[in-house]
């Protein structure tokens, strides 16, 4: 009876270890380097790449387990479980939190660049003041243009400047064209004299648009 009972736990034995052990669980890390980094590493086929916070947000958005489930499925260019049809669940969730979390937090939003004194933007029209002084009193008035989303010189422009000084008056000019070193700018000579700050307003028509934009800028000398 003895023997009989030894034989059947040998026999138990015998059997498991015909089974080989289950290999050890993969990681995040792991899957990523061996796998997904093919394409999530540079963005291949429009894969939200590894350290893009932006890309990764948006396929988050409803939470860690759809996004779990289109990968098991497969989305778009990548096939299910991402090509490795032996990942388990769990792990594809790994990878997956690894990628995410690798990405690091949200950009924080630039901060505005702030302008100079001498520039302005009006109406998607980039204008530049620049003064350099001739002679006694008289400065050479440049104003230059760009496009504030291309940021290219508009040069088709017309530009009349006046110059408004609160005790002596002041005078109105259309500026000339220029040009050099393949920058375009509009410039006259004006006389900016006196102990008060005079005011230099702009006025730029541009054949593009419908009316005229204005600025105005403050001379101190």
């Amino acid at each position: 009876m003895r023997f009989a009972r030894l034989a059947s736990i040998a026999a138990a034995f015998a059997t498991v270890a015909a089974y080989p052990a289950a290999p050890p669980e993969r990681t995040g890390e792991r899957i990523v380097k061996q796998q997904c980094s093919q394409c999530h590493a540079t963005g291949l086929h429009g894969a939200p790449r590894i350290d893009d916070r932006a890309a990764w947000v948006p396929r988050m958005k409803n939470g860690l387990d759809a996004t779990v489930r289109s990968a098991i499925k497969g989305h778009g260019a990548m096939p299910a479980r991402g090509g490795m049809a032996d990942l388990t669940d769990t792990e594809l969730r790994s990878a997956i939190v690894y990628m995410f979390n690798t990405a690091g937090p949200p950009p924080k939003p630039a901060a505005p660049a702030s302008l100079a004194t001498n520039e302005k933007v009006v109406d998607g029209t980039e204008v530049y003041l620049g003064t350099t002084l001739v002679k006694d009193g008289i400065y050479h008035v440049n104003i230059t243009l760009r496009d504030a989303k291309t940021h290219a010189f508009i040069g088709d422009a017309q530009v009349e400047v006046s110059v408004v000084d609160p005790v002596m008056g002041g005078e109105t000019r259309k500026l000339e064209r220029a040009t050099a070193g393949g920058a375009v700018s509009y410039a006259s000579d004006f006389r900016l004299t006196g102990p008060y700050p005079q005011v230099i307003n702009v006025q730029v028509r541009r054949p593009d648009r419908p009316r005229s934009i204005e600025t105005r800028f403050e001379f101190k000398g």
